[in-house]
């Protein structure tokens, strides 16, 4: 435990409460009275907006990648919104799709968390996230030049309060009026915090560290946090991959190895039904390393010894994070194992070289608004 609380990544992660609770606190943001609203983001902010959409599809929201999301900026016009995404507030292709949506006089929502970024200024409303303190987004512990410039986190690690916060502030503002009141959610959250739930995470974790590469397969609103999966463990320099359970089955069996880790996510009775099939077959056939995680409310896998069990929340929303958390401590106790680093970015492997081809790729690449 000791050692944990060194790493920036446990201390961010043991944050969410206390956000949540902020969150919550703030009156509710309004969802636009939009005849047609499109979602934009990349990466975890891509998977926080298709996450919220599949949680509420009565908003009729279009989550899209930011580069569709800034393509199809072009085509709407003044009865329309846009709800760009942009932690850092910097994301150029963000920042693009806001100014071609202004352009067709459509609403622009910006959802980040710096006020003082460029997205914040560009848009029409802003919903701050407040994942980080003001002073820790202008400055990095980069020593490179170009990497020096790559700024608006907390700390130079895997991301992973940013995300909580994004979904809850989105959350906020799709969720009906009739939906139950979320004022437990931060005690909630905080007992997926506690040593109690995250201690038993880290043994499955660390044996399936041992595999080459690993799938992350969900459905419905489970497909955006495979996604999310996925991309932690990009981050810790793990090879991964996200897919649908049905076209995991269609087409990534292809490429699975004897001894590959493969999580399903499980929160719903449709998704166990599935699960059951086809992880008898990948263990009989492939031998591999199967984790389920899934709700306390749905049945067991016979034969399965290794799960992750989340704790059913009374609404949509608590289910929905209790999944992230459990996501957030099994990749995180993955990626930490071998780490030269874990708290640098990419667990310490080429860390200056990587993130000054993003700042190149991502923050400086030319907006076009022919």
């Amino acid at each position: 435990m000791n050692e944990l609380q060194k790493e920036y990544i446990y201390q961010e992660i043991q944050e969410q409460g206390e956000i949540a609770r902020l969150i919550l606190s703030k009156p509710r943001p309004s969802w636009p009275g939009a005849r047609r609203t499109i979602l934009a983001g990349a990466g975890d902010s891509l998977a926080a907006a298709e996450l919220v959409a599949a949680l509420y599809p009565e908003r009729r929201a279009t989550a899209l990648p930011i580069l569709a999301a800034s393509e199809e900026a072009r085509k709407i016009g003044p009865q329309d919104a846009l709800i760009a995404i942009s932690v850092s507030g910097r994301t150029t292709r963000a920042l693009e799709a806001a100014k071609r949506a202004h352009q067709q006089k459509a609403t622009v929502i910006g959802i980040t968390d710096d006020p003082s970024s460029p997205l914040a200024e560009e848009a029409d409303e802003v919903w701050l996230i407040g994942a980080s303190p003001p002073t820790a987004l202008t400055q990095t512990n980069y020593t490179d030049e170009a990497a020096q410039q790559y700024v608006g986190y907390h700390h130079d690690v895997a991301q992973t309060k940013s995300f909580v916060a994004v979904v809850l502030t989105l959350a906020q503002a799709a969720r009906p009026a009739s939906d139950p009141d979320e004022d437990d959610l931060p005690e909630s959250i905080n007992s997926l915090l506690s040593s109690s739930f995250f201690l038993p995470i880290k043994a499955p974790a660390e044996s399936l560290a041992e595999a080459t590469q690993s799938f992350f397969l969900g459905s419905l609103a489970g497909f955006p946090m495979a996604r999310y999966s996925a991309y932690k463990m990009f981050e810790y320099n793990r090879l991964a991959h996200f897919s649908d359970i049905e076209e995991y089955c269609h087409t990534q069996y292809f490429i699975t190895r004897e001894g590959d880790g493969v999580v399903l996510l499980v929160p719903d009775l449709a998704s166990s039904h599935r699960a059951q099939e086809i992880s008898p077959v990948l263990q009989e056939l492939f031998g591999d390393r199967i984790l389920w995680i899934r709700s306390s409310a749905v049945e067991p896998c016979v034969g399965m010894d290794s799960e992750i069990v989340v704790p059913a929340g009374r609404t949509l929303l608590s289910n929905t994070l209790g999944f992230v958390l459990a996501i957030q401590w099994l990749t995180y106790f993955w990626g930490r194992v071998g780490a030269p680093d874990i708290n640098t970015f990419h667990a310490g492997y080429d860390t200056e070289r990587l993130v000054g081809a993003s700042l190149r790729t991502i923050r400086q690449s030319r907006i076009r608004l022919e």
